[in-house]
């Protein structure tokens, strides 16, 4: 839905939260991004320009109000968390590096990690290994060589494989070895 600028500014002079994740108000001299109830200082009309998701404010160089925390409401992972998530899982076999990452999407680190840390309470290596050794631990159950197991996740050495699997899952047990 297309909104006037008129009407999205009569809604943050209201505060209106029915308009809350529909439209963002970004005040061009302090590139700050709000949402439409937001109780901050209301800005004059020149300053302002309306975006319709938080990613376009993010991609235009806004950054999120610290009074109404635009990102959390509603629950926001922008696209590009999709695509560090595909990634890590198609390079189970590796440890991937922060400057990796950062690439991938073109984003600082940071960003990167904050939203990891929100949306998983892990960090992405934490995560990364997370989903690492679930995978080893599937393949384990298939019967499938520990050493090919523990390579195909990224480990070097047999025993470096079994501290992290039982660090995870808090015991080792294969029939084999």
């Amino acid at each position: 839905m297309s909104y006037s600028f008129d009407f999205m500014y009569e809604k943050i002079l209201n505060n209106d939260s029915k308009y809350n994740g529909k439209f963002f108000p970004c005040v061009k001299t302090t590139k700050i991004f709000c949402l439409p109830s937001c109780k901050a200082k209301i800005p004059l009309r020149e300053n302002v320009e309306f975006v319709f998701t938080a990613e376009q404010a993010l991609e235009k160089g806004y950054r999120p109000c610290k009074r109404c925390y635009p990102l959390n409401s509603p629950e926001f992972y922008p696209d590009w968390m999709e695509a560090i998530e595909e990634y890590l899982v198609e390079n189970l076999n590796r440890k991937l590096s922060d400057l990796e990452l950062s690439e991938l999407v073109n984003l600082d680190i940071s960003t990167i990690r904050r939203y990891f840390k929100k949306k998983y309470s892990k960090s992405i290596q934490e995560y990364h290994r997370f989903i690492r050794l679930n995978e080893a631990k599937k393949n384990l159950g298939e019967g499938v060589d520990i050493g090919k197991v523990a390579s195909s996740v990224g480990y070097n050495s047999v025993k470096g494989f079994k501290l992290a699997f039982k660090k995870q899952f808090g015991e080792f047990t294969n029939e084999k070895n």
